[in-house]
């Protein structure tokens, strides 16, 4: 149906004059259900006791891409909050990173004090090796702690377990070695 065909079946269906109801249509987009609905708002028609209007294609049309402009905003929302929570997430982490320092002391007295963030870096640059270094120093009296700002007990907790269990080691190491000295001097 072409557009004057539209005009003159809403023109008679609505009892409008011809400009009205083109207006309507031209309004709505062409499509019928729309522009009838349009002048019944407008109060040029009185609403039709019939309870069902068809409508051209058109109008499923848009209701197509109604759904996918819902879909692709919903699914936009989304994303953003997905990056918010990343952006919230790395922010407190780098906030993390600066307030806290990582130390390293060695019979109470601190050896190394650096900010958190570069002992991290230092740390997953070279861990196969720091690690070894850090599980050795263990037993010379180093110990390891993060302060600051941020409550990190139980890491901190953990660190000195570490070095407690360290420590009970070597104490057995040398109670182990003091006993073979003995019975090694007795056999003499």
């Amino acid at each position: 149906m072409d557009n004057f065909e539209k005009v003159e079946r809403l023109r008679e269906k609505a009892d409008v004059t011809y400009d009205e109801a083109k207006r309507a249509l031209e309004a709505c987009n062409w499509d019928m259900l729309d522009a009838l609905i349009y002048l019944e708002t407008l109060g040029k028609v009185k609403k039709s006791t019939v309870t069902t209007y068809h409508s051209s294609n058109d109008g499923e049309d848009k209701l197509y891409d109604v759904e996918k402009t819902v879909n692709a905003e919903e699914r936009k929302n989304k994303e953003e909050s997905c990056k918010m929570k990343v952006k919230k997430g790395w922010d407190k982490f780098i906030k993390v990173c600066t307030d806290n320092h990582f130390v390293v002391k060695h019979k109470e007295k601190k050896v190394i004090d650096i900010p958190l963030g570069a002992a991290l870096v230092i740390f997953a640059l070279g861990w196969h090796v720091l690690l070894i270094l850090m599980l050795i120093s263990l037993f010379f009296d180093y110990k390891y702690n993060i302060i600051g700002k941020n409550d990190l007990k139980t890491v901190n907790s953990a660190m000195d377990k570490v070095a407690e269990t360290a420590d009970r080691l070597k104490k057995d190491f040398a109670d182990n070695t003091e006993e073979k000295a003995e019975v090694k001097n007795v056999e003499l």
